[in-house]
């Protein structure tokens, strides 16, 4: 067993693209998944009396949700925040019709998402040979199968299992909750484990609060600044993971094994 003996993997910007700006932004992204749950809504009977009245409640409730989210570290669902905000303007769909649109937004969100640079599931298999356990730990308002279906698509659940998503989990990054329920699945100390993503107030400050190592990713269209935190490394690409975290693991043991006299 080597000595850091977890990996965990943030998600959006780590093992998978859910976003590309410009043209592929969140805002975009999203816009086309809720136009996409309107059009079946509406097909199945729902007055919609101003589609773009609907678009905009929706946006300003993922907005409020969000700031609060970051003010309590209490998570969201996107069935919540499109419930909420078509109700806010009158927009209510029965359940059944709901579920259908629901899927349909998904279908939207799935299709836009694209793998990281690099081979992720190549490195996900090496670290696993290496004999860590891995683990993913996302912030994210949409379902948990949605996740899971888009991470076997690219052949990299298999090596993942144990998930911890927000939007089940009940808590968001940077809080410490979030971490723990991952590493108490793998039963193992923060001291054991590293966590891996692209944003330094969450992925890097949350982790190092309880003990971890964080390694942050490098963001192709984002420059993350240190901030409050510094990460323990940084890389360019998870190509770099098993290397470094072999080099950890040796200096780690150098550090507790006494030289010989």
């Amino acid at each position: 067993m080597p000595i850091i003996q977890a990996v965990l993997f943030d998600l959006g910007g780590t093992l998978l693209h859910y976003e590309h700006p410009p043209e592929k932004s969140f805002e975009a992204v999203g816009g086309q998944a809720l136009r996409a749950f309107l059009k079946v809504a509406m097909q199945a009977g729902v007055k919609v009396s101003d589609p773009e009245l609907a678009l905009r409640a929706v946006a300003r409730m993922a907005a409020a949700l969000e700031a609060k989210a970051k003010r309590t570290h209490y998570s969201n669902q996107a069935e919540t925040v499109v419930r909420e905000g078509l109700e806010a303007v009158g927009v209510r769909v029965p359940e059944g019709v709901f579920d259908k649109a629901m899927a349909a937004y998904y279908e939207v969100i799935s299709a836009a998402v694209e793998p990281v640079e690099g081979d992720a599931a190549g490195v996900l298999r090496r670290l696993a040979d290496q004999g860590r356990l891995l683990g993913v730990v996302s912030n994210t308002l949409w379902a948990p199968e949605v996740h899971d279906a888009d991470l076997e698509r690219f052949g990299m659940l298999e090596h993942l299992p144990v998930r911890v998503y927000s939007s089940r989990a009940g808590y968001v990054k940077p809080d410490e909750r979030i971490f723990r329920q991952a590493l108490d699945r793998f039963d193992v100390a923060p001291a054991e484990a590293v966590f891996v993503g692209d944003k330094i107030a969450v992925d890097v400050a949350g982790p190092q609060k309880i003990g971890m190592r964080a390694i942050l990713v490098k963001c192709p269209w984002r420059e993350e600044e240190s901030g409050d935190a510094a990460p323990d490394a940084r890389v360019d690409s998870l190509d770099e993971l098993p290397a470094l975290l072999d080099a950890w693991d040796k200096a780690i043991e150098r550090q507790v094994t006494p030289a010989a006299g």
